[in-house]
């Protein structure tokens, strides 16, 4: 029996992880913008779901919150499952186990990733909402409840085991498009590591913005630096 030929199902996956792509930018635009009103605009907050920033907020907060996480659910997670299809079946050929490595991320980092946003989506508003009108004691049991949820998702699932999956994908996929594409191989393979590092940054309790920054914006600068110096005339590095 012949062996399976994938080439002939990548311009019709092509196109599908191009429109899941262009959708993604679409809707990630109105829910990260009702993600971030839901704390109160305070975006480290958001990155962090500090409780303290939104448990107040009432029924406004809740429903710019469940729809924030459905909107994540989708552009950060769901809508990428055709990308990494296309992208498995263009790079296998290339290094077998290192692309079904990337592959397995990129499920890992979607499904584990998305579960998280739905939990949220589902468990978070009733919890916001109960907060306005509930007691003093049962406060504390409510704002104790969206801890745990806020542990488990945004710590637990998001900034531990998640950026290990997608750092893992970022990775392989840089590392197996690097002889045909060098520099945005690079970039991949620097962000790819970047990434990971935020599941040692988590629990060392390093402030959400710090965790970008090192995670994405040390990654680009000294990938910026090395393009730049790569270009350089041969001349003048000489010197």
């Amino acid at each position: 029996m012949a062996a399976p030929n994938h080439a002939e199902h990548e311009p019709g996956l092509r196109r599908l992880a191009i429109a899941g792509v262009w959708l993604a930018g679409m809707v990630a635009v109105p829910a990260s913008i009702a993600f971030i009103a839901a704390f109160g605009w305070d975006l480290e907050a958001a990155i962090s779901g500090n409780p303290s920033a939104i448990i107040d907020g009432g029924p406004t907060h809740a429903a710019l919150f469940r729809w924030g996480a459905i909107g994540d659910m989708f552009f950060s997670y769901l809508l990428l499952v055709p990308l990494a299809m296309y992208l498995h079946a263009r790079l296998r050929p290339r290094k077998p186990w290192l692309a079904d490595l990337g592959a397995l991320g990129a499920f890992a980092y979607i499904f584990a990733g998305g579960a998280g946003a739905a939990i949220l989506a589902a468990s978070g508003p009733p919890l916001i909402e109960a907060y306005v009108t509930a007691g003093p004691s049962e406060r504390v049991a409510i704002l104790s409840s969206f801890e745990s949820l806020r542990n488990m998702v945004f710590l637990g699932l998001w900034q531990t085991l998640d950026v290990i999956t997608l750092g893992v994908w970022v990775l392989s996929v840089g590392w197996l498009i690097r002889p045909h594409r060098r520099a945005l191989g690079a970039l991949l393979v620097a962000l790819g590591v970047g990434t990971m590092t935020v599941s040692v940054l988590t629990p060392l309790g390093v402030p959400g913005l710090i965790k970008v920054g090192v995670a994405w914006g040390l990654p680009a600068l000294g990938w910026a630096t090395w393009l730049i110096v790569e270009r350089v005339d041969p001349a003048q590095r000489a010197d």
